[in-house]
């Protein structure tokens, strides 16, 4: 716990700094990095929800030629990632951080940190990065995602 409350204040202090200097940025950039960011909120919020509570749907969420790196072990395609995720046990997500940024291509990199339980295991930290692309003027799929349970280190 105490982890994750330095990293929400470390989080918070990043997010004050950004704010000012997302102030000093041409409108253009700014304005794309709120909508970056509103994606992100939105997207995470979904997929989590997904994951914990439709997990039959979430591979609609993946390109067709996605890949998911789930703590070293490399899937490719929808199919695949969508039948290694139903697989899953019964999950539990509670988020604690998101962080979005604006990639060269209109693509968006997600990361997020949190806890996860599965119905089989205690809680465990982990973080999560996804690479969002535009499927077309509207819709954003994920082209890749890396999963990775944290290890805890003494302070």
């Amino acid at each position: 716990k105490q982890w994750y409350q330095r990293r929400v204040r470390e989080f918070h202090t990043f997010q004050h700094y950004f704010i000012q200097i997302n102030l000093r940025l041409p409108m253009s950039k700014a304005a794309e990095i709120v909508t970056c960011n509103e994606t992100a909120d939105t997207f995470h919020k979904l997929y989590y929800e997904r994951l914990d509570k439709q997990r039959q749907g979430l591979g609609k969420l993946y390109l067709e030629q996605a890949t998911l790196t789930w703590n070293g072990n490399a899937l490719s395609g929808r199919a695949e990632i969508s039948g290694f995720l139903e697989k899953l046990p019964i999950s539990s997500t509670s988020v604690f951080s998101v962080d979005a940024q604006p990639l060269m291509d209109q693509s968006i990199m997600v990361a997020t940190t949190g806890t996860i339980k599965f119905s089989t295991t205690q809680d465990q930290d982990f973080s999560q990065t996804f690479i969002l692309k535009k499927t077309d003027t509207k819709t954003m799929k994920v082209a890749y995602d890396c999963f990775r349970f944290l290890n805890k280190i003494a302070s």
